[in-house]
């Protein structure tokens, strides 16, 4: 089984940086994973993917050296299983608004004694089958992660709860749907949200789990002097937008004229 880039890293006590990718192709994906990032998150909350294209977008992270990281909000037991037998690494479970729920989701993600996953050691998670059954269920244990998202004004006073909970190991801040919930749209600064962040914070140093948030590379020294140290910082259409304004921003300043009839 390969090691979870992302747990070595918060075994160690070290930085992790991810890049998420918004358009699913798997070309992308690998190329991202080659830059070194720990993980590449794959969101499935805000667009469906075919299964077998989440299963290209999983080997592309595995051949990119990143961990693949699915963000989804299962309905059922089997909407995340197949994404650790896959090869996945970690669920980010999003608009988290109670203790119950994330205990389930462990549930279901750990086997015994740490959950009630159930076994089938023949996918890609297991090496087809090569690894020893023994094995692979300590492997599997060890190297999955659940990232907790605190996005919810509902779930900001069980904070500490969830952070306490056995099997989660990072809290990770979405800081729009939070302050859009919050009525302060992308006011990151108001004192109220701020307040949460460090909340946030306090409660992964506590219980020995990891604070992390999506930002701008500028903003990591400031969100690591809060304690946090899982960062999302950049994604594919970030890039994609970011050089194509730069490209039109550099023909406009030598007089080429934009094309495309507007």
């Amino acid at each position: 089984m390969q090691p979870s880039s992302v747990r070595k890293k918060i075994a160690r006590g070290e930085i992790v940086l991810c890049a998420k990718t918004s358009y699913h192709h798997p070309d992308i994906v690998e190329l991202m994973g080659t830059f070194g990032f720990d993980g590449i998150w794959i969101c499935l909350e805000h667009k469906r993917v075919d299964p077998n294209d989440v299963y290209a977008l999983i080997q592309a992270c595995r051949l990119g050296g990143a961990d693949a990281i699915m963000r989804v909000k299962p309905a059922n037991y089997t909407d995340l299983l197949w994404l650790f037998e896959a090869g996945a690494r970690g669920l980010m479970l999003p608009r988290v608004r109670s203790v119950e729920e994330v205990r389930e989701v462990v549930e279901a993600m750990k086997f015994p004694p740490l959950g009630r996953r159930g076994l089938d050691g023949i996918r890609a998670e297991a090496n087809f089958g090569h690894m020893p059954v023994a094995d692979y269920l300590r492997d599997a244990n060890r190297e999955t992660f659940l990232i907790v998202q605190i996005e919810e004004p509902e779930v900001v006073p069980q904070i500490d709860a969830i952070a306490a909970l056995p099997g989660v190991d990072v809290l990770f801040v979405g800081p729009g749907d939070l302050t859009l919930s919050m009525g302060k749209l992308g006011q990151t600064g108001d004192p109220e949200v701020v307040a949460i962040l460090r909340q946030v914070a306090d409660a992964c140093r506590r219980h020995g789990k990891v604070a992390g948030i999506p930002c701008s590379p500028d903003d990591v020294p400031k969100y690591r002097e809060i304690g946090y140290r899982f960062f999302n910082v950049i994604s594919d259409y970030r890039c994609m937008y970011g050089g194509l304004k730069k490209i039109q921003t550099d023909l406009a300043a030598l007089g080429v004229p934009r094309g495309g009839g507007r």
